[in-house]
């Protein structure tokens, strides 16, 4: 019997494949666990609407975040944070994603939080860091910031 997989299931198939199971396991565990559903004509031809309406939204998703890399690529100025030391260039707290967040926001540029990857936690000395933004599982982009002293 040729059924459409609605979830994965180990040692039959991934998630909206079309497989062939034995009649009785299809009607007496995966049907009703709504597991699967019978590759009708129907069926099939909504299966494939739905798998390009999904491929569709993921390519405009990886669009916008082309788009905002483009965007972020022309902050030509560095990016600076100002922070109470102590001696030895120590910080008073840390530099975390929040402070990164709204030196960005200060020169006009809309950034989430998720979007921020600091490799090594929150700052605690001045200096210069690398930071890692991701805007998309495969757009990745590394920006120095500095952390000056506020004296």
């Amino acid at each position: 019997m040729k059924v459409i997989l609605l979830d994965s299931i180990p040692n039959i198939g991934e998630k909206s494949q079309i497989v062939d199971v034995k009649p009785g396991y299809a009607r007496n565990f995966l049907i009703p666990k709504n597991k699967v559903m019978i590759a009708t004509k129907s069926n099939i031809i909504i299966l494939k609407q739905k798998i390009l309406e999904k491929q569709s939204k993921l390519l405009d998703i990886l669009n916008k975040a082309k788009l905002r890399l483009k965007k972020f690529n022309l902050i030509k100025n560095k990016i600076k944070i100002t922070a109470k030391t102590g001696k030895n260039g120590k910080l008073f707290g840390s530099i975390g994603k929040n402070d990164i967040l709204k030196e960005f926001k200060k020169i006009g540029f809309n950034i989430l939080k998720k979007e921020i990857k600091l490799p090594k936690g929150g700052f605690k000395y001045i200096g210069k860091y690398i930071v890692i933004f991701q805007f998309h599982a495969k757009i990745l982009i590394e920006k120095q910031i500095s952390i000056v002293s506020d004296k």
